[in-house]
């Protein structure tokens, strides 16, 4: 940008539709807050300082931007008392009073902007004092129209105060302004509340502009861009149109979706050339998956890493979880935070692994439960194994060395730690430290009593005769 630019992002608005104890900004789409993608926006296009407006009860909003954009030139300004974008304006306004230059207003409800628009936005109003970025809609009823002569801009007027024939007009205002500090400071001074609202509307600024020669308005091609939030069914429909926007961009880039309508994917997920994602997979958080990646759905996916080539099979769950190249995980496996798989791990059908690091090759294929552990590479876990990691106090390790063979339904009691090529025989608890290439035993001797289950067979029959007996 050839000058300075600050930007005010409009988000003290109560949002008494959404029927939430949760301020509206701070609703998810795609899993970030609105609030969230708009900043992002700002900063995205150069805007600096970001001042963000916010009601006198929005400590929430605030520390969720300080913790979320840390270093970022963010202000916060409060409007005390809810009297219309105009008077938002000049709150923010009064944060940043030195400032000289272009201001990019913004709304904090409307969240699938893109930068490419706002500089269409910035070239267009670079040398004007009023900027209105406007789109075309079938259904305009609600939103503020735009009233040209000819080609002109002449003023916006709200659906409340429009005439029969204003309605009419299927050009609408965004709410996304840039505007010159030469003109909005004292416009916003200057504005009246004589409207059906009884508010300070920023668009009589607009209007000062045009009487000016010093307005334009710029046609946002695609009318979703525009959309704002004012109640759950339209968060919904945000959320539906950002979500087919991650999906079409990552399929540019060479991702196959299988069903794209049931995949959810949150804003900063990143995924490699050819990963193949079936129907019902969510992926939220910053997660990474890697090239030649298959994901079979339904499986649940968050904040984790997943190496190249690797198969997630149906009903897997995944969260803060770090998988190799070439693992095999699922169906329904469960790797819980701090689960980190080297390369070629397979873990199988309802198995759950916690805290634990599992070296290159090793097997973990059905039922059980590995927490607060170490398993070397080469090693395999039988059915029904379990670490018995937590004593009602604290929690403590499991170490097994490389090409460790644990029998199935072993029970593994901490802290313990088996050498390298370890044999346990199924069935053995083991509570000791074992030596590398030992063999241990671990449970009670088997007993056989020659003819004792026909005595059992018949003491039961005889009991249960007599049972019948005593009701007759």
């Amino acid at each position: 940008m050839s000058q300075q630019t600050a930007a005010i992002i409009l988000a003290a608005g109560q949002g008494t539709r959404m029927r939430s104890s949760l301020p509206k900004v701070l609703h998810p789409v795609c899993e970030l807050p609105l609030i969230v993608h708009v900043v992002r926006l700002a900063l995205a296009s150069g805007a600096a300082p970001v001042v963000v407006v916010i009601d006198p009860a929005g400590k929430r909003t605030r520390d969720l931007l300080s913790a979320t954009f840390p270093g970022a030139p963010l202000v916060f300004a409060i409007q005390e008392v809810p009297r219309g974008t105009g008077d938002a304006a000049r709150a923010g306004l009064e944060a940043i009073p030195d400032f000289k230059g272009q201001v990019l207003v913004l709304a904090g409800d409307v969240p699938l902007l893109q930068k490419s628009t706002i500089s269409k936005l910035q070239k267009a109003g670079a040398k004007l004092a009023a900027t209105v970025l406007t789109t075309v809609v079938e259904d305009p009823t609600g939103y503020g129209r735009i009233v040209r002569e000819g080609k002109k801009l002449v003023r916006i007027v709200e659906h409340k105060d429009a005439s029969k024939a204003e309605k009419e007009i299927c050009e609408i205002n965004s709410g996304v302004y840039l505007f010159h500090t030469a003109l909005l400071r004292p416009a916003v001074l200057a504005l009246r509340s004589d409207n059906a609202q009884g508010e300070f509307y920023l668009t009589d600024v607009v209007e000062e502009g045009a009487k000016q020669d010093q307005a334009a308005a710029v046609i946002a091609a695609d009318p979703s861009e525009c959309s704002g939030v004012n109640n759950r069914e339209q968060l919904a429909a945000v959320e539906a149109v950002m979500r087919q926007r991650l999906i079409r961009q990552w399929q540019h880039k060479g991702v196959s979706f299988l069903d794209p309508q049931s995949t959810m994917l949150g804003a900063d997920v990143k995924l490699a050339q050819d990963v193949t994602i079936g129907a019902s997979v969510q992926i939220w958080g910053d997660t990474k998956i890697s090239k030649g990646v298959v994901i079979h759905g339904p499986t649940f996916i968050k904040n984790s890493q997943v190496g190249a080539g690797t198969v997630l099979h149906s009903f897997s769950h995944l969260e803060q979880a770090k998988v190799g190249k070439g693992a095999q995980i699922g169906p329904y496996a469960r790797l819980r935070p701090d689960a980190s798989l080297a390369d070629e791990v397979k873990v199988g059908n309802f198995v759950e692994v916690k805290k634990s690091q599992i070296g290159k090759g090793a097997k973990l294929n059905h039922l059980s439960y590995v927490g607060d552990a170490t398993i070397g590479a080469g090693s395999n876990v039988g059915a029904g194994t379990i670490t018995c990691n937590y004593d009602g106090h604290n929690k403590h390790q499991t170490v097994l060395g490389r090409g460790v063979f644990i029998g199935s339904n072993s029970t593994l009691v901490a802290p313990l730690e088996l050498g390298d090529g370890a044999y346990i025989a199924a069935g053995s608890t083991i509570t000791k430290q074992v030596p590398a290439d030992a063999l241990a035993f671990g449970r009670s001797k088997q007993v056989n009593r020659e003819d004792y289950a026909t005595l059992l067979k018949n003491r039961n029959e005889q009991a249960k005769a007599q049972r019948l007996k005593e009701k007759e």
